[in-house]
């Protein structure tokens, strides 16, 4: 069942976010963080909507934000695609693109810090990437990747 996150947890997420990827604290205005599992979510708050959750016991609302890692915290590609970043995005060509969606690992030097980073291509977010050592992982989901597949003309690696 969806739990509403705490003030010190909010903050805590909402710090990761303006920090790791430059949004800032007042673009989740009027969204309320809701945590199940090592899941949190994303949900526009209005009127009722902690009685309207508790009342349906709802398993899942809004949309998925970050995953709770031991080591880190992983932002989704969903929740990436929302919120406009201005830090840590790595632009992708065509070229770099036909690698990351066939391999799912790109080998370049990017202007990024290390760790999850937005990946865009011709300014649209595809999602989240791992970095690391000049190396760029797709983290984005199956089902999303074949859909982008599906829509563009991707070149070989």
């Amino acid at each position: 069942m969806l739990t509403f996150v705490s003030y010190t947890d909010r903050k805590a997420i909402l710090a990761y976010f303006q920090e790791r990827f430059g949004i800032p604290e007042e673009a989740f205005d009027g969204f309320r963080l809701l945590k199940k599992g090592r899941t949190i979510w994303a949900v526009k708050d209005g009127p009722g909507l902690d009685q309207l959750l508790n009342l349906l016991k709802v398993e899942a609302a809004g949309v998925p934000l970050i995953r709770i890692r031991t080591t880190m915290q992983k932002p989704t590609t969903a929740g990436l695609r929302l919120w406009q970043a201005t830090r840590n995005v790595i632009d992708l060509d065509d070229e770099a693109l036909g690698g990351f969606l066939n391999r799912g690992v790109v080998s370049r030097t990017f202007p990024a810090e290390p760790g999850y980073v937005v990946v865009r291509w011709r300014g649209e977010v595809l999602g989240c990437g791992l970095y690391s050592k000049g190396k760029l992982r797709s983290q984005i989901p199956k089902h999303w990747w074949l859909q982008v597949k599906g829509k563009i003309d991707v070149p070989e690696p």
